[in-house]
């Protein structure tokens, strides 16, 4: 048991259980994992870092997502960035002089890793709180 209460004893019999959830409510599945991807661009898109200077892609206004698949275990939510620069950001690159020869690193700002760490510490576990009281008042009422 760890210390927030979770137990990982049955993890995979629990994620058998959210999937048989997800094929059995696809329509109240895809609109809580559009709205976790929602709360996960909103959190990154101010996370980005600004250069402040103006241009046409801003790393900030970049971020696009989609829901792919119908139901259960193909359910998947998309999030990219159109920002040509953004992996060099993320993750770092090297400095190099007009002859190509490098001059030094500039270290990545990891805001991709770090609000992916968030979402799933913060969010993920309140939205599926929510989806497990809705699937609930519907199984309940019907």
């Amino acid at each position: 048991m760890s210390d927030d209460g979770l137990n990982f004893n049955n993890l995979n019999e629990f994620m058998s259980d959210i999937n048989q959830v997800a094929n059995e409510f696809p329509l109240e599945s895809e609109k809580r994992l559009q709205k976790i991807g929602n709360k996960f661009k909103k959190i990154i898109k101010e996370k980005s870092p600004d250069s402040g200077k103006a241009t046409k892609r801003k790393l900030n206004k970049s971020w696009k997502s989609k829901i792919d698949g119908y139901k259960g275990e193909d359910l998947t939510c998309e999030i990219w960035s159109t920002s040509p620069h953004f992996h060099l950001v993320d993750r770092g690159h090297v400095l190099k002089d007009k002859k190509g020869k490098v001059k030094g690193f500039v270290q990545g700002k990891h805001f991709l890793e770090a609000t992916a760490q968030e979402v799933a510490a913060n969010i993920v576990p309140d939205e599926l709180e929510k989806f497990q009281k809705e699937i609930a008042n519907k199984i309940e009422k019907g």
